[in-house]
């Protein structure tokens, strides 16, 4: 097949916006939650207020730079349902951000693990598995520590 020099620019253009385009709107549609000291243990603090049960903890650092230290914790509810949730402090806004980043760069299944990463102030919470009905009911108490 033969194409005109037209047809090439027009395909560049074509594969250039397929990858901007989904990029743009995850930029627009994310919020940032600012760096900021949060007292506490925040994932223990939103179990306790939703009335989540917390069946152990084990103090873990993540092998990253800037990562303080943390929790992982294992919680169930009245229903049955059980799931963990891994905390990790960072000393600034630039270290936890590049960690987010690191764990954005890895598509599901490449390296990437399967949960969902949440932001509270200068925590970073791991939570399996990212469906939990527990994540649910805890998600208040964590936007509210954020400030929103």
């Amino acid at each position: 097949m033969n194409m005109t020099p037209r047809m090439e620019h027009g395909l560049v253009l074509f594969l250039v916006l397929m990858f901007l385009i989904p990029c743009a709107m995850i930029i627009f549609v994310s919020t940032e939650v600012p760096y900021r000291v949060v007292p506490g243990e925040p994932v223990k603090d939103a179990a306790l207020a939703a009335g989540i049960t917390i069946t152990s903890v084990k103090d873990t650092t993540w092998n990253l730079t800037g990562a303080t230290g943390g929790k992982t914790y294992v919680l169930t509810d009245s229903s049955g349902n059980t799931v963990t949730m891994s905390t990790q402090a960072f000393d600034s806004a630039e270290s936890r951000d590049a960690a987010i980043r690191l764990y954005n760069a890895h598509p599901v299944g490449r390296g990437k693990p399967v949960g969902s990463l949440l932001v509270v102030g200068q925590h970073i919470v791991y939570v399996t598995p990212a469906n939990s009905p527990i994540l649910e009911e805890i998600s208040g108490e964590l936007k509210k520590m954020n400030g929103s």
